[in-house]
């Protein structure tokens, strides 16, 4: 059986982002919640409740890794 990771790998589950929601507008914090195929990985709006794929967050320059305060870049 062959199969490959490369939607897992761009995505980072770990990590928080900052994102806008392409509905209300509004921005949120939040983790991406896994699915078990990619249009299932994404972001719901807490405000509106729209599902965002994460793809679709990302191709439209919608969200953002979260800031850590206590990350420091190197």
């Amino acid at each position: 059986m062959a199969g490959t990771l490369e939607c897992v790998a761009e995505m980072q589950t770990d990590a928080g982002f900052d994102v806008e929601c392409p509905h209300c507008h509004k921005p949120y914090s939040a983790k991406p919640i896994e699915g078990s195929a990619a249009r299932y990985r994404g972001f719901k709006c807490p405000h509106c409740k729209l599902f965002v794929p994460y793809q679709r967050a990302a191709d439209r320059d919608l969200l953002e890794p979260a800031a850590d305060d206590g990350d420091a870049a190197e």
